[in-house]
């Protein structure tokens, strides 16, 4: 453990753990003993092991589809998911994420050494990067007195069903709740003649009253408006009207919803929506970019680079120093 020194104590108050355990060493199979086989295997994507299983297979991949070797551009996408799943579990300042990240860094130089000999460098380009931040674990900031907590979704739509029930009669005028958006009955809406628009404005109206949340936005003001920056921006960006709620919640910095997990990374905050980008391979030179790019130039970027179209819904500018 002496090599882990950038992490809280293995035994603490924070961590919800794999299957109730929270210290190591973890024993995998006294673990998954009465499980079924199925499940026994479902532990890998908690553990570094299932990074490393899974930068096997695509080694395998590569080697067995010869991916590389031919006339035309291969492309292969490799996801590292267990990292979320630890983090999620034990939180950002675990030793078991420092374990992964130390692991992981291992599997990365495993797998760049076989592209290098595999195919050469010269011929590959490789960016690395993450699908989003993390939160701070509330427990641990809070007892740091810094002002943050669980927003308990749970309640939150129960109190909010008996209110609608109480203005607009009784009736399951909610349908679901998912990852900070309220999903509203539109079929009973309009067969009660009511305006869903104003029936939003209530909710969010009423949600906003709960401790830790920050503000609500409605699907009609998302369709109705644009917004330039900020969480809004953000927000608007991931509506989509097929699936996206009616209104949407959003909280105060540092809270999340409380569920079964230690932290959560669902906010448009900083700390859950900057991450690393780093290239590596063919015309890629030695240099740090310090301005802010998005993710949505990777696909431009990529595609100027080989010289093709970009894809027809790409939205995302040039990373410039990228090509000189």
């Amino acid at each position: 453990m002496k090599e882990y020194i950038n992490s809280l104590t293995d035994e603490n108050a924070y961590e919800t753990g794999i299957a109730g355990r929270f210290v190591f060493p973890y024993q995998l199979q006294e673990i998954s003993k009465g499980l079924s086989i199925s499940a026994g295997y479902r532990l890998l994507k908690q553990t570094p092991f299932g990074n490393t299983f899974t930068k096997d297979m695509a080694i395998a991949t590569i080697v067995n589809e010869n991916l590389g070797k031919g006339r035309f551009t291969d492309m292969i996408t490799v996801s590292f998911t267990a990292t979320e799943n630890i983090g999620n579990a034990f939180g950002p300042l675990s030793i078991e994420v420092e374990d992964t990240y130390i692991k992981l860094d291992r599997d990365l130089e495993h797998f760049l050494q076989f592209v290098d000999e595999f195919i050469g460098k010269q011929n590959v380009l490789v960016f690395v990067t993450s699908n989003h931040g993390t939160a701070q674990m509330p427990g641990y900031l809070a007892d740091l007195k810094v002002p943050v907590g669980n927003f308990n979704a749970n309640n939150a739509t129960s109190l909010l069903r008996s209110y609608l029930n109480a203005l607009y009669g009784n009736g399951e005028w909610i349908t679901g709740y998912y990852a900070g958006q309220i999903y509203l009955n539109a079929d009973l809406i309009e067969k009660s003649k009511l305006n869903i628009e104003e029936i939003r404005n209530t909710i969010a109206q009423f949600i906003v009253q709960f401790t830790g949340v920050s503000s609500a936005m409605t699907a009609t003001e998302l369709q109705k408006y644009e917004y330039v920056d900020g969480y809004r921006k953000k927000m608007q960006n991931n509506y989509y009207p097929r699936r996206s709620g009616d209104v949407f919640i959003n909280l105060y910095p540092g809270w999340t919803e409380r569920s079964q997990w230690t932290t959560a990374h669902n906010s448009g905050y900083v700390y859950d929506s900057k991450v690393p980008l780093i290239w590596y391979g063919w015309k890629i030179k030695h240099e740090t970019i310090l301005r802010p790019v998005d993710m949505t130039d990777v696909a431009s970027t990529i595609s100027t680079i080989l010289n093709i179209m970009p894809p027809n819904a790409a939205t995302g500018t040039i990373i410039e120093e990228l090509i000189k």
